[in-house]
């Protein structure tokens, strides 16, 4: 989901791809520079990390299939049967089959959970237009309709609608405290704000209700790298790199952490393993560049960044120039 890009790119000094905020390091080289060391976005796609998380919620929560309380007249019953067919389909992950049952059951039937549902489908599409359209009208009509606000408020995001996006997700989490993929969008939008300490608030509430999200010690210790807890952010790394060894942004970050506290050598080993496993990460090369400058091997040093300016990344030039002859 393409608004998720938000999610991370830190300095050990804390600085993102999108904004350019930056903090002092603690100094330890011969020249007396101040350095800033690069925490990685993760990198997201159709695999991104909420994506996966709502998948598995497709098949676990939104589409049960309902049964009905009450004898249903004829045409309830053909509305109930591709209300059915709608929800099958979208617990198998067959969402544009789903949005055509569910689209055949409200042409027979107006009714607020295949609203809610195909709405919920349409997301899952990247039909963001269509699912705001179907969840505002479940919300017109009697019934619970608290997933109306979570899906809109989704949608919203994902549109760039951040208040709108806000809203329904305060509206939503007053009623039910017990979805992480709400708070992991609350803890986005609160990054976005530049507000830090409410992020790893939210981020906490999703380590609470699934500590198997994906990817969330990562992010969550790039909160606490935010919020100065370094050690702390360390420790999310750890428990990221047990979910997966071989995840090159923890390495990146957690050595980013470790500079903080001044230990190079850590941090050294992290970006040498991260680079290990990914032997293009630019970071990487741009952060080892700053530990071998810091250690007094500025050759060293210089030819990290050039690695990392040949890899993309136009920060490593500025220091290509002040340093390197």
């Amino acid at each position: 989901m393409k608004y998720l890009k938000f999610i991370l790119s830190l300095l050990v000094s804390c600085s993102f791809y999108t904004h350019g905020l930056s903090q002092k390091i603690p100094q330890n080289n011969p020249a007396g520079q101040q350095k800033v060391v690069r925490i990685n976005p993760v990198k997201v796609d159709t695999n991104d990390p909420n994506k996966k998380a709502l998948n598995k919620f497709s098949k676990e929560k939104m589409f049960n299939v309902n049964t009905p309380a009450k004898p249903l007249k004829p045409e309830e019953v053909r509305a109930m049967g591709y209300f059915n067919d709608g929800s099958k389909k979208g617990k198998a992950g067959n969402y544009e089959g789903a949005i055509l049952d569910f689209t055949r059951s409200l042409d027979l039937l107006k009714n607020v959970n295949s609203y809610i549902k195909r709405g919920y489908a349409y997301l899952m599409v990247g039909n963001y237009g269509a699912a705001i359209s179907d969840e505002t009208e479940a919300m017109t009509m009697p019934g619970s309709v608290n997933s109306a606000y979570f899906i809109r408020g989704l949608c919203r995001y994902e549109t760039g609608d951040y208040k709108g996006a806000k809203q329904d997700l305060e509206v939503f989490l007053d009623r039910d405290r017990s979805n992480a993929i709400a708070f992991n969008y609350m803890a986005a939008l609160s990054f976005m704000n530049q507000d830090y300490k409410g992020a790893l608030e939210n981020y906490d509430q999703v380590v609470r209700l699934d500590p198997r999200y994906p990817d969330i010690f990562t992010n969550r210790g790039m909160m606490r790298h935010y919020n100065q807890d370094f050690k702390g952010a360390i420790q999310d790394y750890d428990e990221a790199l047990k979910l997966d060894a071989r995840n090159a942004t923890a390495y990146n970050n957690r050595g980013a952490a470790k500079m903080m506290l001044k230990d190079l050598q850590g941090a050294m080993t992290d970006f040498n393993k991260a680079i290990s496993i990914n032997d293009k990460y630019a970071d990487a090369f741009d952060n080892r560049g700053r530990v071998k400058q810091a250690l007094g091997d500025t050759q060293g040093a210089c030819s990290d960044w050039q690695l990392a300016y040949s890899y993309g990344l136009e920060a490593s030039r500025d220091l290509i120039m002040k340093f390197c002859k």
